[in-house]
């Protein structure tokens, strides 16, 4: 009975070759043994190594003009399965990997002289399995002290379809959505701590340099972005990575995510509330509460009225938090700010009155941390503002620092010219990195010129709030918050409305618009 068992598990696993079908890899069965448990899986990793194999390869050293003498190292893979989805990502995979270095198979072999440099380029590849589904990641570099650079597709050879990664998830048990906020997390944690330790924020505040890589750093770490690895059967890991003052510009993330449930832990909730503003923070979640008191109603002078108690969610809050304290930036006007302190030390803020003036807004944004306000133990408040308790027993005063912060460029990614032609006509709008900004509307029926601040990052892109007056009657004025990104390979502007109007189609949540010259 034993050996019909380990014949049928060997047959199984045999199956696999043909086509793209077979079931997914069989564990050994019930009393077979730990000898015929061993064979199984050596049959079924006999299996899945004839899945994928390489297509083109080529080990050699070259010399030629352009680029002297060159040490090739390359694999391409690709999928042994008849499907049309197969045959367009083996396509893909020749064209990206392959098709430069063709040419280099008619070359003669080149020894490197002694005491000469010789630049190597190395790409291979890796497959690591989830039953009859593949991650296959790539790595490639062009220079021996160069980092690895990753591309990931995921495939099921049962069906002969592509995966993505967020599919693949689901295939393991999990939500991509809740992945997703997990790896945005920590993508941002690391960018924030290298900076605030770095002290290299001072001179990437210009030009929005750095707001522009924390975007980079979300958008890099969209899960269709990222590698999936399996090293150990219960072990995931998504691979990505995340802005950085490294020469290459960026450092490799690694982001660990179970596979088993464990017990949810003890999350501490932090609030705080002062004068009609409450804050409330509960692991991933945030939120600020505004009720009528007499300093809010101050705001009615600026047409700004809170008449019943209403929640907002904080967006663009990334990190994990010891400790939170609300307080007045004190410029003759009430302008409550809410300090978030990191478990790194560092000081996140959201400016409250700076995300009412720009429309009815749906969130508040957490500006980016102020990382010259680290290494700190508690948030205190003194008097009407907020003092930061660091570890060395100093004290740093907070207004002026929030105050000076949120004084910063629009992001030179999102800046230009752009239009969209509607139902109603063709609209147009310019961002300036001096923070003018112009919107012609309806076939410029009506043209607007305001100004747009930075308010801080979300997934969506960078968060901006626009205040603008109609250029001829002067009356009529337009204000909103929306998230803007741009795609530099199609030139296509996304803005997803936070707050506020859409003002070239009304009711629209997302509109996409293109890139103008001239």
């Amino acid at each position: 009975m034993k050996h019909k068992c380990f014949a049928a598990v060997v047959l199984a696993a045999a199956l696999l070759l043909t086509g793209c079908g077979g079931a997914a890899a069989p564990a050994g069965p019930a009393g077979s043994g730990a000898a015929s448990q061993s064979a199984a899986a050596a049959a079924v990793q006999t299996a899945q190594k004839e899945r994928i194999t390489d297509q083109w390869s080529l080990e050699k050293t070259v010399r030629g003009e352009m680029i002297g003498v060159q040490k090739l190292s390359i694999h391409v893979p690709q999928f042994v399965c008849d499907s049309p989805d197969a045959a367009a990502l083996n396509e893909e995979l020749a064209a990206m990997y392959a098709a430069e270095y063709m040419d280099y198979e008619s070359y003669p072999d080149a020894e490197v002289p002694q005491g000469e440099e010789c630049s190597q380029t190395e790409i291979n590849w890796d497959a690591y399995w989830y039953g009859d589904c593949v991650s296959l990641v790539m790595r490639s570099h062009d220079y021996e002290d160069a980092p690895w650079y990753y591309s990931g597709w995921c495939f099921d050879f049962a069906s002969g379809k592509r995966l993505t990664t967020a599919e693949l998830l689901q295939r393991m048990g999990l939500d991509p959505d809740e992945v997703q906020t997990q790896v945005y997390r920590q993508a941002m944690q690391a960018f924030d701590r290298e900076m605030a330790q770095g002290a290299y924020y001072e001179g990437l505040r210009l030009g929005g340099n750095l707001s522009e890589m924390r975007m980079g750093t979300l958008e890099y770490n969209a899960l269709e972005n990222l590698c999936l690895l399996l090293p150990q059967q219960d072990r995931l890991v998504l691979r990505g990575k995340y802005c950085s003052e490294t020469d290459w510009g960026w450092q490799q993330l690694d982001v660990e995510i179970p596979l088993t449930s464990a017990a949810p832990a003890d999350t501490p909730v932090l609030t705080d509330t002062y004068d009609g503003v409450q804050v409330q923070l509960k692991g991933t979640q945030g939120t600020i509460t505004l009720s009528p008191a007499p300093k809010t109603d101050q705001w009615g002078d600026i047409d700004i009225r809170v008449e019943q108690t209403r929640t907002y969610p904080i967006l663009g809050a990334y990190n994990e938090y010891v400790d939170v304290c609300i307080g007045d930036q004190d410029d003759g006007f009430f302008r409550p700010v809410v300090y978030l302190l990191t478990k790194d030390g560092v000081v996140e803020y959201v400016d409250v009155l700076r995300c009412l003036l720009f429309g009815d807004t749906m969130a508040m944004i957490c500006q980016d941390p102020i990382y010259f306000a680290n290494n700190g133990t508690a948030l205190e408040l003194c008097g009407s503002e907020v003092n930061l308790r660091r570890k060395d027993g100093s004290v740093l005063e907070l207004a002026s620092l929030s105050a000076e912060w949120s004084v910063q460029e629009i992001p030179y990614s999102v800046t230009g010219s752009y239009n969209y032609t509607g139902e109603n006509g063709w609209n147009w709008l310019d961002l300036g990195s001096d923070s003018i900004v112009q919107l012609g509307v309806q076939d410029n029926s009506r043209i607007y010129r305001g100004n747009a601040a930075y308010l801080g990052v979300v997934p969506e892109g960078v968060v901006l709030g626009i205040y603008a007056n109609e250029t001829e009657a002067g009356q009529s004025s337009i204000e909103f918050v929306a998230a803007f990104k741009l795609d530099l390979y199609y030139e296509n502007l996304t803005m997803t409305m936070i707050a506020g109007q859409n003002p070239f189609a009304e009711g629209e949540t997302q509109l996409q618009m293109t890139r103008s010259y001239g």
